[in-house]
C-alpha cells in the first residue's frame, strides 16, 4: 500500500470515517451527517472533510480523489462484498437495493473498492489492531441499539450463501420469550441489545419489583439509557443489577452455543451496551461455561471489543488496503 486508503461507516444519522497512510498508519478521522436517503450525497460530505492533501490535483468541483488509493465502505445491512451491492437495510432506506461500488465510484473515481457490513467490519480491525489480534478464529457480538454479530475463521469473514452469516442477535434463545424487533420470539437482541434492556426497566418499575430503577425511569422518563442503568448497577442498585445479570445470562447462552458450534480462539463483545463492562460480562462468562462442552474451550476468552465506536471504519480501510496489497 503506496497511497493512503479511506474507510468509512455509515450510519442511519453519522457517517464515521478514518484515513490511513501508505504505512497504514491512522492520518485522519472525523465524522458527518449521513444521509439516509442518499449515498451519494452521503460519500460526498465525507469527500469533502478530507484533508485538501489528500486531492492534490483536484479543481473545486473535481470528482475523482487523486490522492487515495482505494475507498472502503461499511453499512449495516446485507452486504453483498464480492458484488458491492447492498439488499436491506432499514437504516439507510434510500440506499437499499444499491451498487454500492458505483457509488463510490462516481464521487472517488477510479480506486479500489470494498464493502462490508459494519458488524463485519468492526470485526476485521479488531482482528487487525484490537482485541482479536493474533487469533485465526474470532466471533464478535455487538450489543447496539439491537445486537449484531460476525465470525472469522481462518483469518476470513465468513459471509454465507445469502450474505447473511452472523446474524448471532436473532438467534432465537427461548421460543415463548419476548418478541424481537425482527417478529421472532425471545432472540438474543430482544434480551441483550439496548432496546429489549430498556423494555425490561420498565417493566420491572412498573412491576414495582426494582424501586430503584422505577426512581430512575420516572426521572429519565423516555430519556433512560442503557449507561444510566449501568451507573445504578455501579452505586449498587441490586434491581439494575439483576438486569444486566439476565441479559448477561442470555448473552453467555448465545456465546455458549456459538463456541460449541464454532470453536473460535476468543469472542468479543462490542457495542454501547458492553460498556457496562463485568455487569454483563461476568454472568455471560459463568453461563456460558456452563454451556460448554469441550473442556479447552471452556477457556475460550470472552473479551471486550477494544476500538470503540471507530472500529467500522477502521475494518473498512484495512479491507480495502488488504485488497489493494492481494497478489
Amino acid at each position: 500500500m503506496n497511497q493512503p486508503v479511506l474507510g468509512v461507516d455509515v450510519g442511519g444519522t453519522r457517517a464515521k470515517f478514518v484515513v490511513l497512510d501508505g504505512e497504514g498508519q491512522v492520518i485522519q478521522t472525523g465524522e458527518v451527517a449521513s444521509d439516509p436517503g442518499s449515498a451519494a450525497r452521503t460519500l460526498a460530505a465525507v469527500a469533502g472533510a478530507l484533508d485538501p492533501s489528500l486531492w492534490p490535483d483536484r479543481e473545486p468541483d473535481a470528482s475523482s480523489a487523486a490522492g487515495l488509493a482505494g475507498v472502503g465502505l461499511a453499512c449495516a445491512g446485507v452486504v453483498d462484498p464480492d458484488r458491492g451491492w447492498l439488499g436491506r437495510s432499514p437504516n439507510l432506506p434510500g440506499w437499499e437495493d444499491s451498487d454500492l461500488f458505483a457509488a463510490v465510484g462516481r464521487v472517488f473515481g477510479n480506486v479500489d473498492r470494498a464493502v462490508a457490513n459494519d458488524v463485519n467490519s468492526a470485526l476485521y480491525g479488531e482482528a487487525r489492531r484490537g482485541a482479536g489480534r493474533g487469533c485465526r478464529d474470532l466471533v464478535m457480538i455487538a450489543l447496539g441499539t439491537g445486537v449484531g454479530g460476525g465470525v472469522i475463521l481462518n483469518e476470513r469473514l465468513i459471509i454465507g450463501a445469502h450474505c447473511g452469516a452472523g446474524e448471532i442477535g436473532h438467534m432465537v434463545l427461548d421460543p415463548e420469550g419476548p418478541v424481537c424487533t425482527c417478529g421472532n420470539p425471545g432472540c438474543l437482541e430482544s434480551y441483550a441489545g439496548s432496546v429489549g434492556l430498556l423494555k425490561a426497566a420498565r417493566k420491572a418499575a412498573r412491576d414495582g419489583a426494582a424501586p430503584g430503577v422505577r426512581a430512575l425511569a420516572e426521572e429519565k422518563g423516555p430519556d433512560l439509557t442503557t449507561r444510566d442503568l449501568a451507573l445504578l448497577a455501579e452505586a449498587g442498585d441490586q434491581g439494575a443489577v439483576a438486569l444486566f445479570a439476565a441479559a448477561g445470562q442470555r448473552l453467555g447462552q448465545a456465546v455458549g452455543n456459538l463456541v460449541n458450534i464454532l470453536d473460535p480462539e476468543r469472542v468479543i463483545i462490542g457495542g454501547g451496551v458492553a460498556r457496562a463492562g463485568d455487569l454483563i460480562l461476568e454472568p455471560c462468562r459463568r453461563t456460558a461455561k456452563d454451556i460448554i462442552l469441550a473442556v479447552e474451550a471452556k477457556k475460550t476468552p470472552i473479551v471486550p471489543a477494544e476500538l470503540g465506536t471507530g472500529a467500522a471504519a477502521l475494518g473498512a480501510a484495512l479491507l480495502v488496503a488488504s485488497r489493494e496489497n492481494a497478489p
